[in-house]
């Protein structure tokens, strides 16, 4: 054991960048897991991410609270969605061979990381809310106030999509569903990350329990 003392540091970077932007880490720790054991199967490096996530998400979930920047409504209504999504995906890596995986969580890192880059975010622009949407208002431990509103269907859809994903490849999926919270369903940046470290904790403790 004293030969892996290095993993207590990378885990506490790890999971200091993953709380710091609400995805739990699970994107740089499966890469990493995959460079150092070759020899071990997706559903090994998934379970130990996933993991991972889940304490990294229940401590930062357990911070944010504190701030009072968690969406409890829509965290609760978006971890729902995501457990079905969580235990297929789980259910699902056991069959991808080593390499088609390894292309795959690549593939899915540079189309995340090309969105990011290329799609800006511009807070103050957005529409009136349609017919169906649901309306949030939240005011921080500072005093500081959002309103924002959303398509629940949109956002159900997403997170059943960001729970299989997650589940599959082990990121834990806050890598894909801040940015789509942000972009996609108007969160303000800090209520996305606060809101997708709740939800990260629900589905990665379902993806864990299942493998």
């Amino acid at each position: 054991m004293l030969d892996r003392i290095w993993l207590i540091p990378v885990g506490f970077i790890i999971g200091s960048y993953g709380t710091l932007i609400g995805a739990g880490g699970g994107f740089v720790l499966v890469p990493m897991l995959i460079l150092l054991y070759p020899q071990e199967s997706p559903e090994v490096i998934t379970s130990i991410s996933l993991a991972v996530v889940f304490f990294n998400a229940f401590s930062g979930s357990i911070a944010y609270m504190r701030l009072k920047r968690v969406d409890y409504r829509s965290g609760i209504l978006f971890a729902a969605a995501t457990i079905p999504g969580a235990i297929l995906g789980a259910l699902t890596t056991s069959f991808i061979p080593r390499p088609l995986f390894d292309i795959f969580l690549g593939v899915m890192l540079i189309a995340a990381s090309l969105f990011l880059i290329f799609h800006t975010h511009k807070p103050g622009k957005e529409k009136d809310p349609k017919r169906g949407c649901l309306i949030r208002n939240l005011i921080e431990a500072n005093g500081t106030s959002h309103t924002f509103s959303y398509s629940p269907t949109l956002g159900i859809g997403l997170s059943l999509v960001v729970g299989y994903i997650s589940s599959l490849l082990g990121i834990g999926g806050g890598i894909i569903h801040v940015p789509a919270l942000v972009h996609l369903l108007n969160f303000p940046i800090h209520i996305a990350t606060a809101t997708s470290h709740f939800i990260l904790a629900i589905m990665a403790l379902t993806g864990t329990g299942v493998h």
